[in-house]
């Protein structure tokens, strides 16, 4: 939550400053997120960037009146970029979303049809035990998901 958080603070910080600046951007090298990368690969390049512009407002604070507009449009750039990348992971993460929806959807009118049905099977697995056999297993699985994302995360 904090990371996107801060993706998005870089993001509005970057679009004001991108929105201020009226002189023509140097390019400035920074590292381009290739078409398909691992969460880790994610991580490194987003912390890389976020050194940078870091790095870059430490230069702005202590710089001659002249050097300020090249310092402030390279920082235009990376944050520009790191917008630019975020809008396109924010625009997958609602496609992604919406088949989910989708999906959802259909398995709930699937059940609404079958109503006396999916009423009798619950009560049937109430009484057998199946319930919480797989509510546990389900736990179980989500805390496996969610240690494997912390470790993916460091």
């Amino acid at each position: 939550m904090k990371k996107i958080f801060l993706v998005l603070l870089f993001s509005f910080i970057g679009l004001s400053v991108h929105a201020a600046e009226t002189q023509p951007q140097p390019s400035v090298q920074t590292p381009k997120a290739p078409a398909v990368m691992t969460e880790k690969e994610k991580h490194k390049i987003f912390k890389q960037r976020n050194k940078q512009i870091r790095k870059l407002v430490k230069q702005y604070r202590k710089a001659s009146a002249t050097e300020k507009p090249e310092i402030k449009a390279r920082l235009a750039e990376i944050v520009s970029q790191a917008t630019d990348e975020s809008m396109a992971w924010s625009k997958a993460r609602v496609a992604a979303e919406k088949e989910n929806l989708a999906q959802w959807e259909k398995k709930l009118q699937e059940q609404e049809q079958n109503l006396s049905e999916v009423k009798a099977r619950r009560v049937d697995e109430i009484l057998s035990g199946e319930a919480e056999r797989r509510h546990k297993l389900a736990k179980k699985r989500w805390k496996k998901e969610l240690k494997d994302r912390k470790k993916r995360m460091k």
